[in-house]
């Protein structure tokens, strides 16, 4: 099943191994990620289209972590292709603007668990927790 999922989203069988994650943010924001040893793409105002293509063009990268407002500046008919494909997987993301402010994303990545394996699940908090 997930052979034909990836076959589907226009993969070739036996590549899916081959899969990296890539992360897009603005230029200021991209030393954290590259010393994490996250492949960048440090994308300035006004290159969000020219970067996203290029991105979406690399058939390696299978989840594309872009930073919220970067995201809002892509054209639509190029996320609807992305959805379309199905992969890269986009997950947005955003990075916390004020000591002790957290970023945003928690029920995206829960719906997007929940649209993968059929059921919701509780994320837990930063701190642990999780599940009893």
């Amino acid at each position: 099943m997930a052979a034909a999922a990836g076959e589907r989203a226009g993969v070739a069988a036996g590549t899916a191994g081959a899969l990296r994650l890539a992360v897009a943010v603005r230029p200021a924001d991209a030393l954290g990620f590259r010393l994490a040893g996250a492949p960048v793409e440090a994308v300035g105002p006004g290159e969000e289209a020219a970067a996203f293509r290029r991105l979406l063009g690399d058939a390696e990268v299978g989840v594309l972590a872009v930073e919220e407002e970067l995201l809002r500046a892509v054209p639509e008919r190029l996320l609807a292709r992305v959805r379309e494909r199905g992969l890269p997987v986009v997950l947005p993301f955003a990075l916390p603007r004020r000591l002790g402010e957290e970023g945003r994303g928690r029920a995206y990545v829960a719906a997007l668990i929940r649209r993968a394996v059929g059921y919701g699940v509780k994320l837990g908090s930063a701190g642990g927790g999780g599940a009893p």
